[in-house]
């Protein structure tokens, strides 16, 4: 193993886009200063605010859960909770939902956890079950997603959060990007930046990701390196849908071609410039009319879904 580039101690991390080695301390120092600097750049928080930090339980989310809970206790004027969406995945969700709850008890940090069995009526494998058995064309990933997000907004709100936290790492975002280019979803991509909702809707919470400008295995690292163990549990839906192969893909490119992660980011970062521009602002929100939420139609895509599993009627 090399030694750090800092102090010449056995180094732990081995940046590979630029060859420079570092030990435990210098790499926490790295990744410290590598959010921060994401939080200015994008301007992600004030001063003051109230701070809702979604989380699964597992190595990304708690990292940024203790992350955010450490840098605190030096801005007085944020207050951090955390909010767990339990989708309902049978050996899966009730594994990870409980390494969340020791560790915010552990680290004292106030918490919600709500349902898709309480707030809209069915778990995510009921859904699956019945859209399979009526037909509909959807992968389980369609309704996670779109349920996930209609929850964490609704419920963050009710929470009183200014914004909402998510642990989306580099590799997170630019895969996204290239699902959205390939099933030409180029809609969405405005939606992908480092913090979301220029355009004010009185019930949307703005998003933001600190994670932005950090690899996936930097956070893994961050989380061993603090002691951070929760348990490796793999979604039993992930490698049903196209982001699965498109993260083995960019994962191969990176391998051999090193840094190509942070030039396919830089390119979203101008097509999202660009859309901007030509918009004039990110996509206008409207208020959807069945449930009065946030929403790009008339109806949002949560009550949609609804609809077509039969649990609201049109």
């Amino acid at each position: 193993m090399a030694n750090c580039v800092v102090c010449g101690r056995r180094a732990v991390y081995i940046e590979r886009s630029s060859g420079y080695a570092y030990c435990e301390r210098h790499f926490l120092k790295l990744f410290s200063r590598r959010v921060r600097k994401t939080m200015r750049r994008y301007e992600l928080f004030s001063e003051k605010e109230d701070i809702v930090i979604a989380v699964s339980g597992g190595k990304d989310s708690l990292s940024l859960l203790h992350f955010m809970s450490k840098l605190a206790k030096r801005v007085k004027g944020w207050r951090i909770r955390a909010l767990l969406i339990d989708e309902g995945i049978s050996g899966y969700r009730d594994v990870t939902k409980k390494d969340f709850i020791k560790f915010a008890e552990e680290w004292g940090i106030e918490y919600r956890i709500a349902s898709f069995k309480e707030e809209i009526g069915l778990t995510l494998d009921e859904m699956v079950k019945k859209g399979r058995d009526i037909g509909l064309p959807y992968l389980p990933c369609t309704y996670c997603g779109v349920f996930r997000r209609y929850l964490l907004n609704k419920v963050a709100r009710e929470m009183g959060a200014t914004v909402l936290a998510t642990a989306h790492n580099l590799d997170d975002v630019i895969q996204t990007y290239v699902m959205n280019v390939i099933v030409n979803n180029l809609d969405k991509l405005s939606r992908l930046g480092p913090k979301t909702g220029v355009v004010r809707h009185p019930k949307f919470v703005p998003k933001v990701k600190p994670f932005y400008e950090v690899l996936e295995k930097e956070v893994a690292l961050y989380a061993v390196l603090n002691g951070i163990y929760p348990s490796f549990i793999e979604c039993p839906y992930a490698r049903l849908g196209v982001r699965w192969t498109i993260r083995e893909m960019l994962n191969k490119l990176e391998e051999r071609h090193p840094g190509i992660k942070y030039f396919t980011l830089r390119s979203l970062l101008r097509m999202i410039s660009t859309i901007r521009g030509a918009e004039g602002a990110e996509g206008g929100p409207l208020t959807c009319k069945i449930c009065g939420e946030p929403s790009a139609h008339e109806v949002c895509r949560a009550c949609q879904l609804k609809i077509e599993l039969g649990l609201i009627k049109p």
